[in-house]
């Protein structure tokens, strides 16, 4: 008997369909893998499996857990069985962590809500979960906050959350996402090992073809609310037997075609750059100690090149970036923008500022969502002398340049997706014409065809226009197709620099082996023949 079996579901929200008959099982102690791009319905499965459809929601068929059919059961009835037997991982820890509440309560509140422990026992056992993990049990662990937390360490608390009542399946929904490769290596192998040690089935929602691969013994492609094809994970991948998933594949190996011309005129130039956070003092009379977050980088960025910037979380690619943004004063260092020098603590005039734009990994959260896209694409002109006259044309022609419509200036954030959402984010950049554009994480968030969409664009923009980009990314495969020279960062410093063959080819760091190594890579015989043989 399969644990969650899924017979003919169909979901419609308001009247529009959402989810097709879907039909397939999840047996105890397996991992499944569902596979897809953002709305192909991936989440609204996992949604309604926990009985979190959205208000308005129409359902037909059955979801069966052990013979019990889901959606027969009363909203109670089924808050008894969240936690208890069916878990769930977002993707988001953040969101989904309560941000002023201790770590430690906030696993110990499932066992609280579901009665089956007191709240000295429950907290013991938060501790125990927390432990199980990979993080400290103890009381300073257990009285930590999210914002204390990394973001690998928020999603081993979820985790802890998911799991401190023993479900028989957990549901996890893009789990690694966000995470930089080291830290979803030892994520998903956390996931591995609970699912032989705690005799749990996983159902695993990624768009990452690669984590599929090395976790799931079966995999289901969804496309537009529909599984368009499933089996076993060797067979899927071999056969690609539907053409969307052929074409899914294709868009998770994809590298763009670069022709740009790179000049040996460097326009920015780092020169010694360094910057220290201040710590807590460990007592009121205790000397203030510091974090070195960047220490004594330099580089050059050449016209019309990519320079790539990989490192794990908390390694300062983001500390550097805000450097050369000037978000940041500069302690140490001179930095050489457009033939233009800057002393440590200078700023950045308004001269320097058009020449250098950014795009950042979450373009939603940089657009103020009561602004039409029009005003969001027109708001570097401030840094202009003066608005340009035909300024509304600029902006068309900027959306027309990323692939977006001249009608869409008249429409809100929210009515576009995660992919458009981005390429207004890179409309914005483009509008003044800047000679660099720092993109922070720009496709880390996408799945695999809407990136290789802006991949493309990306190239296509710095071919026309001559475009220099500083790539900052913990996804090496990213960085490996769109990069011309790539630095590794640990630290504070650059471990490694050099071309991207070389450093992706033959990495001379044990930092960089160590990076590569932990990359999700879909094995050559879970491939077909001429895949393989192209990969070779």
């Amino acid at each position: 008997m399969s644990l969650l079996d899924f017979q003919g579901l169909e979901v419609a929200i308001r009247g529009q369909t959402i989810l097709r008959p879907l039909n397939f099982q999840i047996q105890p102690g397996e991992i499944y893998g569902l596979v897809g791009e953002s709305g192909s319905g991936k989440s609204m499965t996992a949604l309604a499996a926990m009985g979190l459809l959205p208000n308005g929601s129409q359902t037909r068929g059955k979801i069966e857990l052990e013979g019990q059919d889901l959606l027969a059961l009363p909203e109670r009835r089924m808050r008894n069985l969240r936690g208890k037997a069916l878990g769930m991982i977002f993707q988001e820890p953040m969101t989904a962590l309560n941000p002023v509440q201790p770590v430690g309560q906030q696993v110990a509140e499932t066992l609280l809500v579901h009665g089956v422990s007191s709240k000295r026992e429950a907290m013991d056992r938060a501790g125990d979960r927390l432990e199980r993990v990979g993080l400290a049990g103890d009381k300073t662990g257990l009285a930590r906050f999210p914002h204390e937390l990394s973001g690998g360490q928020r999603q081993r608390v979820c985790i802890a959350m998911a799991i401190a009542l023993r479900p028989k399946l957990l549901i996890a929904d893009e789990p690694t996402t966000a995470l930089d490769v080291s830290t979803q290596a030892q994520i998903l192998e956390l996931l591995k090992e609970l699912v032989e040690d705690e005799g749990m089935a996983l159902m695993l929602i990624t768009h990452d073809l690669a984590v599929v691969a090395q976790m799931a013994q079966r995999v289901a492609v969804m496309n537009q609310g529909e599984i368009v094809e499933q089996g076993r994970t060797e067979d899927v991948f071999c056969q690609q037997s539907h053409p969307y998933t052929r074409r899914l594949f294709a868009a998770s190996t994809h590298k763009p075609a670069r022709a740009a011309k790179v000049e040996e005129r460097p326009v920015l130039a780092v020169e010694g750059l360094s910057h220290a956070y201040p710590k807590t003092r460990p007592h009121p009379f205790a000397p203030r100690p510091s974090f070195q977050a960047v220490d004594a980088i330099s580089f050059q960025l050449r016209q019309g090149e990519s320079l790539g910037l990989v490192g794990e979380s908390g390694c300062g690619k983001s500390t550097l970036s805000r450097l050369i943004l000037g978000l940041e004063p500069r302690q140490q260092g001179n930095l050489s923008l457009d033939d233009q020098s800057l002393a440590p603590g200078e700023a950045l005039g308004r001269r320097l500022r058009r020449s250098l734009q950014v795009v950042f990994q979450d373009p939603a959260g940089s657009f103020n969502p009561r602004h039409r896209v029009e005003r969001i694409v027109a708001e570097p002109f401030h840094l202009l002398d003066k608005r340009p006259s035909d300024w509304r044309a600029r902006v068309e022609k900027a959306l027309l340049a990323v692939g977006l419509s001249a009608e869409d200036r008249h429409k809100f954030p929210h009515e576009f997706s995660g992919g458009q959402r981005q390429r207004i984010a890179i409309a914005r950049a483009l509008i003044i014409r800047p000679k660099i554009i720092v993109l922070d994480e720009a496709v880390s968030a996408l799945d695999v065809s809407i990136r290789a969409t802006i991949l493309d664009l990306l190239a296509d923009l710095q071919r026309e226009y001559g475009l220099a980009y500083l790539f900052i990314s913990h996804d090496l495969s990213v960085v490996e197709a769109i990069a011309d020279r790539v630095m590794v960062m640990r630290a504070g410093q650059i471990v490694e620099h050099g071309p991207t063959a070389d450093v992706m080819g033959n990495p001379q760091h044990p930092y960089t082996r160590a990076l590569l190594a932990a990359v999700p890579r879909i094995p050559d015989h879970l491939r077909p023949p001429a895949q393989t043989e192209q990969s070779s």
